[in-house]
């Protein structure tokens, strides 16, 4: 396995790991919203809904986790959800509602990362595999 492939490998992980975490909570915890992750929850049913929701995009992470060259194609998805994690905070700071924790803006260079190793993966092409060894 190469450098590439290791980072891209990392970066799964973490993109897996904040979906999962936020998901989980917001299916079991949603009190904890608001104090951990800066989330305003003012209908339970739809934080519901979105923790199913991010729950499932983890899952999405998994697949190229396993194989990135088989499920290729997923590696946009994930770039656009952790595109979409920037992009609500940002309509907000444009709006001249900046966020009072940095809970919400702090990630968002990480997130920017993940969405650039996510689109180098997609991008880099895919060397063909040997042909097998006859026995």
């Amino acid at each position: 396995m190469n450098a590439h492939e290791w980072a891209l490998r990392i970066a799964l992980g973490v993109g897996f790991l904040i979906d999962a975490c936020v998901g989980l909570v917001s299916l079991f915890a949603q009190p904890l919203l608001p104090t951990l992750f800066d989330i305003p929850v003012k209908d339970a049913a739809t934080a519901t809904i979105l923790g199913g929701e991010l729950l499932v995009a983890a899952a999405v992470y998994a697949f190229p986790l396993r194989d990135a060259v088989r499920f290729r194609p997923l590696l946009w998805v994930c770039a656009l959800d952790q595109l979409f994690g920037v992009a609500l905070p940002l309509d907000e700071i444009v709006r001249g509602a900046l966020p009072a924790t940095m809970k919400t803006v702090g990630p968002m260079p990480l997130q920017l990362l993940l969405v650039a190793v996510y689109v180098a993966g997609a991008l880099r092409p895919v060397k063909p595999s040997p042909p097998p060894l006859p026995r």
